[in-house]
Formats: C-alpha cells, structure tokens, sequence
C-alpha cells in the first residue's frame, strides 16, 4: 500500500507499522535544460522514478507501506548563467537534507530512501555525507543510491539492456545533460513537455574531465545548455530508461529494508576522492 503523508494526520501517521514501512523522499533542482526540454526535468524524472519503483515494491513485497513526501526542488550545479536556473549551495543541500531525514527518524522510520534525478557528483555526495551522518547517529535507517545508480556498471549493478540502447550508449557517451537520454526520459514521461526543436539541436561533447573544468562547461554550451546528442532521443527508448532507473532503485530500496546487499549504493565512485565532500 502507499500513502500520501501529505494528506494524513499525525494520528494516522502514529499508527502506521514502522517496522514494514518506507518513505521515499526526493530532492532536484530547477535548472535549464537546454532549448528544448522545460526547467524541471530533474523534478520531472524523480518523481516518475520514485513512482516507478514503488509499483514494483507493491509486487515484491506488499506486506510493506510505502510513503511518498513532495520532492525538495533544491540542487547544486555549476550549469552556467542561464535564466531558470535555481542552484544552492552543496552546504545548503547538506544542511537540508540532514534536518529533513532526521525530522522522519522522530516519527520512528526505519527506512529512508532519498532519490535524485541530479547527477551532480558534488550534488549527490552532500546527500550521502547527510545520510552517513543520520546513519551515525541513529542506526542505519537512511540511503541514497543514485551515486551508485548512475554508476552502475562502475559500482557492478547490472542492468538489462535492449540491443537498441546498448548500441546508443556506445555511440553517443557522454551525453551528461538534456541530450539523448534525459530528452528520451522527458519524451516518455511528459512529451507535451518537449518542444520539436530537440531533433535540431547541435551534437555538444564533453568528457567527465572537462565537466569538472566550469570555464570551459560554460563557454562549450553557452547559447544551448545542453550537453551531449538531443536529436538521437526517442520514446521508446525513455520508456526502457525510466523502467531500468525504477528497477534498479527498487532493488536497492528491498536490499536495504532486508538489510542485506545493499553496500554497494552507499556512496558515489568519487566520494572518498579529495575535495569531493563538504569539509567538516
């Protein structure tokens, strides 16, 4: 069963079994995504995800209830001046993320799951650098996976791909921002919310290098804002995007409720690299 905290009581809440419940919590920012794709993407595919992978926890486990809370639309990048941008800092994000999970301990929930659909590296570790705090001091109760997620083949979560996307990937890599993939995503989720000019926007490359380089992100998409192969995005391929990204997050939500497995989407493959993390 899955309940909309927004619309309970404290009573009704009180009464929930917290031993077989779950409350999944989203946080994304809003930011532009290029000429063609709307300022709430990230928004967007949280919360498809988050929706996503509960309907296949209903499956696998129905004895459990599962929570959803309005997605924080909060995020750090380094994405460029455009207007519609809304960045935070990471310490924000840090802050923000510790008081809010810490705040659904009090009610006594044992399972926190937080997703992003923000890639950020910075952005995703000051999530975990919160969670590892909240763990610290209450037990585990708390996970963010996306770090591991959007790695996966780094972190070894496998996936099943179609002969179709795995020839995409291997042809057009990193496609990091508003290219083909979130384009596929948006075009599966919401495609009233993607304008036609996607298929004539200019192929943009940058490799994770030159992502970390904010001069040069900002001069290569400056007059575009997107980074990667918009025009090569089609539906059916969002669709099998969003089904994997559900899949893999529903994996990591029951490892974790069991307890068991559930490690290797602790932390992003850079969070023990220096300067990665918030100092402190």
């Amino acid at each position: 069963m899955t309940i909309n905290l927004l619309i309970q009581c404290w009573e009704e809440i009180a009464k929930i079994n917290m031993e077989k419940f779950t409350v999944f919590l989203g946080i994304a920012p809003v930011e532009e995504h290029g000429k063609h794709l709307p300022i709430g993407v990230d928004f967007f595919e949280t919360n498809e995800w988050i929706t996503g992978a509960i309907a296949q926890l209903e499956r696998a486990l129905p004895q459990h209830t599962w929570g959803t809370l309005p997605t924080i639309p909060l995020g750090f990048a380094d994405i460029g001046n455009f207007p519609g941008n809304i960045h935070v800092s990471r310490e924000l994000i840090f802050s923000v993320m510790y008081e809010t999970i810490n705040a659904i301990a009090k009610w006594g929930v044992k399972n926190i799951i937080v997703i992003s659909g923000h890639a950020d590296p910075l952005h995703t570790i000051a999530i975990e650098q919160a969670v590892e705090k909240i763990n610290a001091e209450n037990g585990v109760i708390a996970l963010a996976p996306m770090g591991s997620i959007f790695h996966a083949a780094e972190k070894g979560i496998v996936g099943k791909y179609s002969a179709e996307l795995t020839k995409k990937l291997e042809e057009f890599p990193n496609d990091y921002h508003a290219g083909w993939i979130e384009t596929s995503c948006m075009l599966s989720i919401h495609p009233d919310y993607v304008k036609a000019n996607y298929l004539e926007r200019p192929n943009i490359s940058l490799n994770g290098q030159d992502m970390m380089d904010s001069q040069r992100l900002a001069h290569t998409i400056a007059g575009e804002g997107h980074i990667g192969f918009p025009k090569e995005a089609t539906v059916q391929l969002g669709a099998e995007l969003n089904t994997d990204t559900a899949q893999k997050i529903k994996d990591a939500t029951e490892k974790f409720i069991l307890r068991e497995g559930y490690e290797c989407y602790l932390h992003h493959p850079l969070y023990h690299i220096p300067g990665m993390k918030i100092p402190g």
